[in-house]
């Protein structure tokens, strides 16, 4: 009776063991991690309704993409966000967001949502991650994590790109 009892609770512990998530959600080690300097060169924020901020509202960027701070220019980066949601008594608005890159070699895709003040824009410190959606060229497939931080000038974000395969 008692071998059969520490069978079973060996079967248990094993089966937890292996069914249970990774508690760290970094990448397998067949991934690929490298950092990029996005600084906005175009900014143009959207009102497609009456005023103050609403469901619908865009705002559209065009940045320049620098393996190192203010480095030469590799590529650019495209983005959108639009309001979703928000809510009038937190003061905070809902964004969907997609990005695209242009970098030598291929396109990556990116799709995300952030929350911010209702109305405002990210400021210095903020930081938020998108999943990579996939790509073309040599980053066809692709598929991983983009963590964006606004660093003190205002202007450039820093990217730390994480692709798996």
């Amino acid at each position: 009776m008692l071998k059969t009892a520490v069978r079973v609770c060996l079967a248990v512990a094993a089966s937890v063991i292996l069914l249970a998530p990774a508690a760290s959600a970094a990448p397998s080690s067949g991934g690929t991690t490298f950092v990029l300097y996005i600084e906005n060169r175009g900014i143009a924020r959207i009102d497609n309704n009456a005023q103050g901020p609403d469901n619908g509202d865009l705002v559209h960027r065009e940045l320049a993409i620098s393996r190192t701070l203010k480095g030469p220019v590799i590529g650019v980066t495209y983005s959108q966000s639009e309001i979703i949601a928000y809510n009038p008594e937190s003061k905070i608005d809902v964004r969907a967001v997609d990005i695209e890159d242009s970098l030598p070699g291929g396109w990556i895709f990116y799709r995300g949502v952030t929350q911010l003040p209702i109305g405002t824009l990210p400021q210095p410190g903020w930081t938020s991650t998108y999943a990579v959606i996939g790509g073309t060229g040599k980053f066809a497939g692709a598929r991983g994590v983009k963590r964006l931080t606004l660093l003190a000038d205002g202007i450039t974000f820093k990217a730390v790109i994480t692709l798996v395969k």
